[in-house]
C-alpha cells in the first residue's frame, strides 16, 4: 500500500510538473508588440491603428516619451484586447546615478475602466534599479478586472499611469505618465 501510494504521489506531481512545463512553453499565439527600439526581439510598428483578426487593435505610439529625472522613457506599440492591453516599452537612463522605476506596477485608464499591470506577465526587464547608461526594453500587461471587458472599438485615449522614477543621489522623483489618443 505504501509503495502505490508513494508511485502514485510521484506520478501525480510529475504531471503537474508536465502541465506546469507545457504552459510556460506554448504561447498564446499573439502577434509581438513592438517596444519601440530596433534591437527588441519584437517586430517594429508597420502603420497606426491597425485592427487584427482577433478583434484587437494595434497603436503606434512610438512618438511617446518623456524624460523623468534623466530617465527617458518611450513607449513602442500599444496592443488593445477586449481583455488586456500590452504596452511595448524602453528605458534608457542618460544619468550617472542609479534611478528606480516600477512601470509593471503601474496602471492603465480606459473611460471608467482601470486596469492594473501584472508584474509576472511582463516580457522584458525594465523594473527596478537603472544604473547610469543602461537601457531596457518590455512589453507590460494590464489586464482588465474581473467581469469587466475592453469594446476595442469604441475607446478614444488610453492613459497609462506608470508611476515614479526615483532618483538615487539627489532624491527626486518624477511621474511617468502617457495619454495615447485611439482613432
Amino acid at each position: 500500500m505504501k509503495k502505490f501510494f508513494k508511485f502514485g504521489c510521484l506520478g501525480f506531481i510529475g504531471l503537474i510538473v508536465l502541465i506546469i512545463v507545457i504552459a510556460m512553453f506554448s504561447g498564446d499565439g499573439d502577434e509581438p508588440v513592438s517596444t519601440g527600439t530596433d534591437s527588441g526581439s519584437t517586430e517594429k510598428a508597420k502603420s497606426d491603428d491597425k485592427p487584427i483578426d482577433d478583434g484587437s487593435k494595434k497603436v503606434d505610439a512610438s512618438d511617446q516619451s518623456t524624460d523623468a529625472a534623466g530617465l527617458i522613457v518611450a513607449l513602442g506599440e500599444v496592443k488593445i484586447s477586449s481583455d488586456k492591453i500590452q504596452v511595448g516599452i524602453n528605458v534608457e537612463n542618460t544619468t550617472e546615478n542609479k534611478l528606480s522605476f516600477y512601470p509593471d506596477q503601474g496602471s492603465a485608464v480606459i473611460g471608467d475602466i482601470q486596469l492594473d499591470a501584472n508584474m509576472f506577465l511582463t516580457d522584458g526587464d525594465v523594473s527596478g534599479e537603472i544604473q547610469g547608461g543602461v537601457k531596457k526594453e518590455a512589453v507590460l500587461e494590464f489586464l482588465t478586472p474581473d467581469g469587466k471587458e475592453i469594446d476595442v472599438n469604441s475607446i478614444k485615449e488610453v492613459k497609462l499611469m506608470l508611476g515614479d522614477v526615483f532618483n538615487d543621489t539627489t532624491f527626486e522623483s518624477k511621474p511617468v505618465n502617457f495619454t495615447i489618443p485611439i482613432k
